[in-house]
């Protein structure tokens, strides 16, 4: 048989060979289930997979793909092993499992690099058994080429996604997991956003338990409240130029032993930005009697979450007059409705001094951003 011929019978093939509304629908699924094990586990929608008709006609006639899927998994264990940290991101944190986020913005990047692709790569043509008979062989080598170019491809494009994930100051913490960042920001109140330097936010990251956290605020006092001005003087755009003296001030404050006025001038200045920055929908995100849950910040980029979630335990409820106990943590509504030393002390102005230069930060680099956009 001649070379027209071979081409002439596989193009014979392709038009005589149709598919059924169900055979289609079982191969998208299978190849849902493959973009899937690609890709990191957020509840995204990017990456469009797709092959050619041809091909998927042909991988539809195969009877032994569903059974060889769990093979095509286990064959991506080494990307999936090196996504590990991303993949429990918000699969294994209690109070994350009620959200459905995060949007597109995050996926600009990631931490593996180019020599991981090229292993996957690698490991697609190696190990993957499609069930294809000898006939079919070129369908697979066609299937395997086509990922490796497609892993390669958007290779620098995940490298960036670390870059996109975190603030600066926690780039560079090895091994990084988001649950870790969530406890920190989210269940203790303490702010990671811009502030403090990467070795400080890592002990706090790595700290065991808030108590430990709280120490480290005290310990480390000073290189805060210089990571805070550096963060506060370094800003540029008009969004914090309104705040910058108050924050400014309150470290000075700080800096000269007069913690008590210094987390006062910090609980005026959180409800300002707060206010400003919210208006009306601050109620979303801050703990009240409609309010009982953190289902708002679910509506929130990862970064904006990072920078915002310390407001949940900054607001938590008081009110003196219904007899309620004094926190021993920092809280803006203690700060400003009573006097105690239950509740100032050189921590307390310590954190809330970390949340406004925090809140700063990023609005100075949201800024930053739309005008270079």
């Amino acid at each position: 048989m001649t070379e027209d011929e071979d081409a002439n019978e596989h193009e014979a093939d392709d038009d005589d060979f149709d598919l059924t509304p169900e055979q289609r629908e079982q191969l998208r699924t299978s190849m849902e289930n493959l973009r899937r094990s690609l890709a990191p586990k957020f509840d995204f929608k990017f990456w469009t997979f797709k092959l050619p008709e041809s091909t998927l006609k042909r991988f539809t006639a195969i009877s032994g793909i569903a059974a060889q899927q769990s093979k095509m998994f286990e064959s991506l264990k080494p990307m999936l092993d090196v996504q590990s940290a991303w993949q429990k991101q918000f699969a294994q944190s209690a109070w994350q499992k009620q959200f459905k986020v995060i949007n597109s913005d995050i996926f600009k990047g990631t931490s593996f690099g180019q020599s991981n692709l090229n292993l996957i790569a690698s490991q697609l043509t190696r190990n993957v058994d499609f069930g294809l008979s000898k006939s079919f062989s070129r369908i697979a080598e066609q299937f395997a080429a086509q990922q490796s170019a497609w892993l390669k491809s958007i290779g620098p494009t995940l490298e960036r996604l670390k870059a996109s994930f975190y603030p600066p100051n926690l780039r560079g913490i090895e091994g990084l997991k988001f649950e870790e960042v969530e406890q920190v920001v989210m269940l203790d109140g303490i702010p990671l956003y811009g502030v403090p330097r990467t070795s400080i936010a890592e002990a706090l990251i790595r700290a065991e338990g808030a108590a430990k956290r709280r120490e480290i605020l005290g310990r480390r006092w000073k290189a805060i409240s210089a990571d805070c001005r550096a963060a506060v003087v370094g800003s540029e755009s008009e969004a914090v130029v309104p705040f910058a003296p108050a924050a400014v001030a309150a470290l000075d404050a700080l800096d000269s032993g007069h913690t008590a006025a210094a987390q006062a001038l910090a609980g005026s200045l959180l409800d300002s930005i707060v206010n400003t920055y919210f208006g009306q929908d601050r109620y979303k995100y801050t703990p009240n009697r409609k309010t009982t849950t953190i289902a708002a910040y679910a509506e929130l980029r990862v970064r904006e979450f990072i920078a915002f979630a310390p407001i949940w335990q900054a607001w938590q409820r008081f009110f003196a007059s219904e007899g309620d106990p004094i926190p021993t943590t920092f809280s803006r509504n203690a700060t400003v409705h009573t006097v105690s030393s239950k509740q100032f002390s050189r921590r307390n102005a310590v954190q809330g001094l970390m949340l406004g230069c925090s809140l700063l930060f990023f609005l100075d680099e949201q800024a930053a951003r739309r005008q270079s956009a």
